[in-house]
């Protein structure tokens, strides 16, 4: 069993449809969803997503 620091917290999209939800990615890449098994479209297979870590781009500096 994975202990707890070894689980991160990701964004993972859907592979069939696209729709983005809260998930758990554990050591061995398994990605599972918190509150739900599924997507709402019925699939059960994600892919964690890149949040881009930057800074909003749409901010004026002036």
């Amino acid at each position: 069993m994975a202990h707890k620091d070894d689980v991160t917290r990701v964004l993972a999209a859907c592979e069939d449809c696209g729709s983005v939800y809260a998930a758990r990615e554990w050591p061995d890449g398994t990605i599972r969803l918190i509150g739900q098994q599924d997507c709402s479209c019925g699939a059960s297979t994600f892919v964690a997503v890149d949040d881009g870590g930057g800074t909003d781009s749409g901010a004026s500096a002036e």
